[in-house]
């Protein structure tokens, strides 16, 4: 057997990093095909120096999407790959996807089966497809499993086999430090979808409930996503429309996890920092309408706040009136790597 991990931006290189360590623990041969979706250093090589690997190989040129699913055929038949391996709801998973599918390899999708309900999401599109082409879908959890076993589109094997940053957090447990930039309590915030960067209006409301938390609730720390700088810039906002909020560039995974490790609570319209902060024990505030990590919400460690700012400001105050973490383990324990590697090669190897 011969493994193809296909990726293209910083979370698939996160979530990877137990797959690759199980690979080489294993001696299983393989290559890392990195499809250029994130070349900025702080979105790429930074975050491979930190999950210690390296891709073997990088799609030439500029990232288009049908580029990277010729690439990738390409690349799968020169290196006599047998089996690949994508994760999450990214253009490189639905591109690793499609090239296993016409390349007749089978497939793996890590993080199947997850569902918003959001058909303009482009994330939920991918998912959708992916699932549907799969012939092994690893689910994080018993609700997704449960989804996509009864799901008329999806023809692979379905199984449960733990979130693999569950082994980042195990593995790299010392550097989840406190933060130096700040004293006392805080939030930690990130936004970067495409439903908000793409509506200057809303983007105005939430940067202002910012403001509005940052001077009368409590400090708010926020690391901006390129693609969120790159927004503002182009609607017009004002930089002083956050007021008293610590603005940081985009951060190395450690620093990111450290602050959310310590955060009072974090705010977010990311998937992957809903899972993390549950993991870590910290109420989240999901600023969105929808999401597709049910449990979470479920167990009452995350709240939808939607994109009024009033409503996010409550969800904030309630989140910070929170005493009670004692959450399920939903996401099962380390070792989720191994555990996706070994049902690979009993169901291919």
């Amino acid at each position: 057997m011969r493994i193809a991990v296909v990726q293209g931006t910083r979370p698939e290189i996160v979530k990877n990093y137990s797959v690759v360590k199980a690979l080489r623990n294993e001696g299983v041969p393989f290559r890392v095909l990195h499809t250029n979706q994130h070349v900025a250093q702080s979105m790429c090589s930074v975050m491979y120096e930190d999950m210690a690997y390296q891709p073997d190989f990088h799609l030439p040129g500029t990232y288009r999407l049908g580029a990277a699913i010729d690439w990738l055929q390409d690349t799968f038949r020169e290196n006599r790959i047998t089996h690949v391996v994508v994760n999450g709801d990214t253009a490189a998973a639905l591109a690793g996807a499609v090239a296993a599918l016409y390349s007749d390899i089978s497939l793996t999708h890590i993080e199947a089966g997850l569902r918003s309900g959001d058909r303009y999401m482009l994330e939920e599109r991918n998912r959708i497809m992916v699932d549907s082409v799969a012939d092994l879908l690893v689910a994080y959890t018993a609700y997704e499993a449960k989804a996509l076993r009864s799901s008329k589109s999806v023809r692979g094997q379905v199984f449960v086999e733990g979130n693999t940053t569950a082994d980042v957090l195990e593995d790299f447990a010392s550097r989840l430090v406190p933060p130096t930039i700040i004293e006392g309590p805080y939030l930690f915030a990130t936004m970067h979808r495409r439903e908000f960067t793409e509506c200057p209006n809303r983007m105005r409301e939430v940067f202002s409930s910012f403001a509005r938390i940052a001077e009368s609730l409590c400090p708010l720390i926020l690391p901006m996503h390129l693609r969120t700088r790159d927004a503002m810039q182009r609607h017009g906002i004002p930089w002083d429309i956050l007021g008293q909020v610590t603005v940081l560039e985009p951060l190395p995974i450690f620093d990111s996890l450290s602050l959310q490790k310590h955060a009072a609570a974090v705010l977010t319209d990311s998937g992957c920092i809903q899972e993390e902060a549950y993991m870590l024990g910290v109420p989240c505030v999901t600023i969105r309408e929808n999401t597709e990590r049910h449990l979470t919400v479920q167990h009452g460690a995350n709240a939808l706040s939607g994109f009024r700012g009033d409503d996010i400001v409550s969800a904030v105050q309630a989140a910070l009136a929170l005493r009670s973490r004692d959450w399920p383990p939903i996401y099962g324990g380390p070792g989720a790597g191994q555990r996706i590697l070994e049902r690979i090669l009993r169901e291919f190897g």
